[in-house]
């Protein structure tokens, strides 16, 4: 028969053991509650205003692409909550207006003139500083919708489409004005929003797959979306 002693070790033997699972536990809760507050934030409906983007992103393969936030340079409407999916999508992804940054003659309301607008920038110079952030944003921004395949995406400066040198004209014109003030990352996020006026099917395609709605208007694949035609199948 064990002695008392024999039955507290014991007990103190469970009582430790009980403290670490509770730790362990709670701090797997925690991590997991960090991780869907992350995955809420990036693929949940966008709730708010906010200056950033859902776009598609080049993966390291330098073929295919995933969908990520990106900064942007004007703000993106929360969706209105009119209880139609698809217009509400179309509030977050497609711009309206000049945007402030935007010679007098170019808008979010005039896509076509908007391209051959932008294209004319296409042919400025730039100082050698310029010149090499103007080559690695062509080299990474993806033409999704025009060009190239689920597994083989066709990038910015490979493109000889009027939306890609439209998007070169955008991204020198505003190297050259407004260099200084914003960075790579805010003209990929940007140079994306008229991608979504010239492929406004797309991009809302897109953003529904990414916020696990896809079937309210389906899904069609493009380019570097993946062999799946999803971007990985988010859902």
């Amino acid at each position: 028969m064990k002695s008392i002693t024999d039955h507290k070790a014991l007990l103190s033997i469970l009582i430790a053991v009980f403290v670490v699972n509770q730790i362990a536990i709670a701090s797997v809760t925690q991590a997991m509650g960090a991780t869907r507050g992350v995955l809420q934030a990036l693929w949940g409906a966008q709730t708010a205003n906010a200056m950033e983007l859902m776009m598609p992103i080049l993966n390291d393969d330098g073929l295919t692409t995933h969908l990520q936030m990106m900064p942007t340079i004007t703000e993106v409407l929360a969706e209105p909550n009119t209880g139609d999916i698809v217009q509400d999508a179309m509030t977050v992804m497609i711009a309206t207006g000049a945007p402030f940054y935007a010679p007098a003659d170019i808008s979010f309301d005039d896509p076509i003139g908007a391209l051959s607008a932008w294209g004319a920038y296409a042919q400025q110079e730039l100082t050698p500083e310029l010149e090499a952030r103007y080559q690695r944003l062509i080299s990474i921004f993806p033409c999704n919708f025009c060009c190239g395949s689920p597994t083989r995406v066709t990038l910015n400066g490979r493109c000889g489409c009027a939306h890609a040198n439209a998007a070169r004209g955008f991204f020198k014109y505003m190297l050259l004005t407004t260099g200084d003030t914003y960075s790579d990352d805010q003209l990929f996020g940007e140079a994306y929003r008229w991608q979504a006026v010239w492929y406004p099917s797309g991009v809302v395609e897109d953003y529904l797959l990414a916020t696990g709605r896809r079937d309210a208007l389906g899904h069609k694949t493009h380019g570097g979306a993946g062999a799946d035609g999803m971007h990985g199948a988010l859902e």
